[in-house]
C-alpha cells in the first residue's frame, strides 16, 4: 500500500501559507476565479489528507489487534495439534 507523505504534506500547506499571504498582500492581482479555485483545491487535499490520517490510524490500530489474535489463535491451535497427534497415532485410521 501506498501511503501518503507527510513531508510533503507539509510543504504544500506552506506553500498555500505563502500563497494566502501574497494575496493578502497583492490583492486583486490575480483573478477571483483562480483564487476561489486554489482555496477550493487546497482545502479538498486537506480534507483528504485527515481522512487518510484517520483511516491509517484505524489501520494502525486493526493491524495491531490481527497479531495479538493471530498469536493467541496459532498457540490455542498448535496446543491442540499437539494434544491430537498422540490420539491420532494410536488410531491408525486418521491421517497423521
Amino acid at each position: 500500500m501506498q501511503g501518503i507523505n507527510s513531508k510533503e504534506h507539509r510543504i504544500l500547506l506552506t506553500a498555500f501559507h505563502k500563497f494566502e499571504h501574497l494575496s493578502t498582500v497583492y490583492k486583486n492581482k490575480i483573478e477571483e476565479a483562480e483564487d476561489a479555485r486554489t482555496r477550493k483545491a487546497m482545502e479538498e487535499l486537506d480534507a483528504l489528507y485527515d481522512k487518510f490520517r484517520l483511516l491509517y490510524t484505524e489501520l494502525e490500530k486493526c493491524t495491531k489487534a490481527y497479531e495479538i489474535k493471530k498469536k493467541s489463535t496459532r498457540s490455542l491451535l498448535n496446543r491442540s495439534v499437539r494434544k491430537l497427534i498422540p490420539i491420532a497415532q494410536n488410531n491408525k485410521d486418521l491421517p497423521r
